[in-house]
């Protein structure tokens, strides 16, 4: 399971890395053709930000898998680490739960918005692509929570991975 996580986020990874490389590359032709050529690309700024929003929505799935959406930060001095991996693991349910249901009313305006054939003001972009961020952002997160909750179960190595590198070395300087 840990194989197939790991390739899925490195594919969500390229997909968000090349959403964001192509937003900032419009963006820069846009920039050259305002300034340089005194003609905008009129379409820029709507597809940069939708290709922005999308970047965004896709790294769910790894910010879930790590705990890095919900922690429960305060108990963390409080409670013994079998305690903290439970802890963590009802936050990922619970997360799943929440994100599943939200992923489902997120489908039904996709749905929506695709059936009444809505399209963005300038770009002229189905709203369903636009709106499918959000759903894609929440069945990922519904994945990643389900994902690291099994993970949860087995063991307890989520864990250490859900706090920032940085405060990993400080926790191992200090003990």
């Amino acid at each position: 399971m840990q194989r197939l996580s790991g390739a899925f986020t490195h594919l969500l990874n390229l997909l968000s890395g090349l959403a964001f490389a192509a937003a900032l590359l419009i963006n820069a032709a846009n920039v050259a053709g305002r300034y340089l050529f005194h003609s905008p690309i009129f379409w820029a700024e709507e597809v940069t930000t939708l290709l922005i929003i999308w970047s965004v929505c896709l790294m769910s799935y790894r910010l879930t898998l790590h705990g890095e959406n919900l922690s429960a930060e305060i108990l963390k001095p409080l409670l013994p680490r079998a305690a903290l991996r439970w802890v963590a693991f009802v936050l990922a349910a619970a997360g799943a739960i929440l994100c599943g249901y939200f992923a489902y009313n997120a489908y039904l305006v996709v749905e929506l918005v695709a059936r009444f054939s809505q399209v963005t003001n300038v770009a002229e972009i189905p709203k369903q692509y636009v709106n499918g961020s959000i759903f894609a952002a929440f069945v990922l997160a519904c994945l990643g929570g389900i994902v690291r909750g099994l993970s949860l179960l087995v063991s307890d190595q989520l864990l250490a991975a859900s706090e920032p590198v940085e405060v990993q070395d400080a926790l191992a300087g200090s003990k």
